[in-house]
């Protein structure tokens, strides 16, 4: 009778030898997609409620600082607004397809910043223009339309946003992380 103790823990123990690994895996598979999942949500949102903010701002000359200073305060943690990579300002159609040759791009940075001031309240963004293709002053927030622009005028907003890793987990996947993008877009508020 004690040989056969001895052999079923023997047994027990080889079985969660077997087992112990597989159950860490799915386990902190399950943490890195909560993670991702987060992320997701949160740079969805962020060009969501950016896209609001610029339908609202229309052509005010303070519409890019103030899509800008939106997306950064809608990322919060686990996701951090130091990986936004770019964030893309563009006409588009009613379904959401760019205008070709009508985008704002401005692109993360970690040298420069951009000095803004909304409603009496200043502050700066680590961000660097490098494309002008939809400027504030072209945008259409008549109904009766504006120069080139048939009406009011839909905005889109994209964000590029790096995802990195947080777990072991993402090596098995290979690389360091991956790029999430997301974007919105909305009419502009009439004027008139």
């Amino acid at each position: 009778m004690r040989h056969g103790a001895q052999r079923q823990r023997g047994q027990s123990l080889v079985e969660f030898a077997l087992v112990f690994p597989i159950f860490w895996a799915v386990l902190i598979g399950l943490v890195e997609f909560s993670f991702l999942f987060q992320s997701v949500l949160a740079v969805s949102f962020a060009s969501r409620n950016a896209a609001v903010v610029g339908s609202e701002a229309g052509n005010a000359p303070t519409a890019d600082c103030s899509i800008l200073h939106s997306v950064e305060g809608d990322l919060g943690a686990p996701s951090v607004p130091g990986q936004i990579q770019k964030v893309d300002i563009s006409w588009t159609d009613a379904n959401g397809v760019a205008k070709a040759g009508a985008t704002t791009t401005y692109t993360r940075s970690t040298s420069s910043t951009i000095a803004c001031t909304v409603n009496g309240v200043s502050y700066t963004l680590p961000y660097v223009l490098t494309i002008n293709g939809y400027p504030t002053a072209s945008r259409c927030s008549t109904r009766t339309g504006c120069a080139g622009h048939s009406g009011l005028d839909t905005i889109g907003v994209q964000v590029t946003y790096a995802y990195v890793y947080h777990t072991p987990y993402g090596a098995v996947l290979g690389g360091t992380g991956m790029t999430l993008v997301r974007s919105s877009e909305m009419r502009l508020e009439p004027f008139q």
